[in-house]
């Protein structure tokens, strides 16, 4: 039996760890994690470690750790005990390289005190977390000491492959959702079109050009509502922004458990990613997106980072920051149901031919064994 550990620190979750159900005749899966990962509860058992992410709750010291540990250790992600759990499992497979704990299992790698190592690199930005030196020498020597790279997209490939990794070290895998959780029901009929927005509130993600062009739409013959599903420092703006403008009844912001998000898409009729692209950021996935088509709801999104790939033409792409060509998308939806039924069915469609979690876990399985 091979015994895997899935480390991922802080970021622990079950959004990514639902790939990873593995044949409990073959493998043994366990996550390693800071004492308070995104996650509470989780579908495999959970070392939990101490880590200087932990600390990070408040805004104001959160900016402080993050500040310091970047120029004194590259990193805040450190997870203190790691090193003890070496000898305990065959592989481990840890996320991407400009973390602390790779560094951790990087410098255990070199010592021959771990057998493999894999590392999941999400990132589509060439020489992205770069700029700080400290935080570039560990991302190197991490890379350096790989074993084998997995992407979740084509965009991610390319991406280390223009910092210099072989592409025979590199594997795509696309990382996919409970199809038996996230599925099409039959919605109820109501008099208003809700769009649904799930996601982080902060600016690169849109949210506010979203609410830009609900604003625009509201008239008596367009009868819409906006619904929010996050946290984040726009939280109050938003709301400040919708009592102002004398929407506030017609916008709901709340926050969902992972474990709840599959009861919130069917109360939607349009779901909209307007994610946007910075110097250092761009959508890297999209997991709102797949829940979104699994769960065969029309989509609307922005046409940044890797959002193509994944949507495919089982959506509508809109140029980003064009709150214009938005706005009047959402109305031409809006009055089309059938096209809003033929772009649900395609969504479903393509969750189910390329991001089925259980299709991944196979995936997973056949690279340890080989590996």
């Amino acid at each position: 039996m091979l015994k895997i550990a899935l480390v991922r620190g802080k970021y622990l979750n079950n959004f990514e760890g639902q790939n990873f159900i593995l044949n409990k005749n073959n493998f043994r899966l366990s996550g390693i994690s800071s004492l308070f990962p995104l996650g509470k509860t989780f579908l495999f058992p959970v070392i939990k470690v101490p880590s200087l992410a932990d600390l990070q709750k408040n805004e104001i010291i959160s900016r402080s750790i993050k500040f310091l540990s970047n120029r004194i250790l590259g990193d805040s992600q450190i997870l203190f005990g790691l090193e003890k759990q070496a000898r305990k499992f065959d592989i481990f497979h840890s996320a991407d390289p400009h973390y602390y704990y790779s560094y951790q299992l990087a410098k255990l790698r070199k010592k021959r005190l771990i057998n493999k190592l894999i590392l999941t690199s999400w990132e589509t930005i060439p020489f992205n977390n770069e700029t700080i030196y400290k935080k570039k020498q560990l991302k190197k020597y991490s890379m350096s000491e790989a074993d084998l790279f997995i992407c979740y997209t084509t965009r991610a490939k390319k991406c280390l492959l223009k910092e210099g990794v072989s592409e025979k070290k590199i594997k795509i895998v696309k990382l996919g959702v409970d199809l038996s959780r996230f599925k099409t029901v039959k919605r109820l009929k109501k008099n208003y079109i809700t769009l649904l927005f799930v996601g982080r509130l902060v600016k690169e993600k849109g949210i506010l050009d979203l609410y830009e062009a609900f604003k625009k739409i509201q008239s008596p013959n367009h009868k819409f509502r906006l619904k929010i599903v996050g946290e984040g420092p726009l939280k109050s703006k938003i709301l400040k922004l919708a009592k102002q403008d004398g929407l506030r009844s017609l916008v709901d912001v709340e926050t969902r458990s992972y474990e709840q998000m599959p009861k919130v898409y069917p109360e939607a009729d349009i779901f909209i990613m307007p994610s946007k692209t910075t110097k250092t950021w761009e959508e890297q996935y999209g997991m709102v997106l797949i829940e979104a088509m699994a769960s065969g709801i029309p989509i609307i999104a922005y046409n940044s980072g890797v959002i193509l790939e994944n949507l495919g033409e089982s959506g509508i792409l809109v140029k980003k920051g064009d709150v214009g060509a938005l706005t009047k998308t959402i109305l031409d939806l809006k009055s089309n149901k059938e096209l809003r039924t033929k772009l649900g069915k395609m969504g479903r469609e393509r969750a189910e031919s390329f991001f089925d979690s259980r299709k991944t876990a196979k995936q997973f399985e056949e690279i340890y064994m080989n590996i």
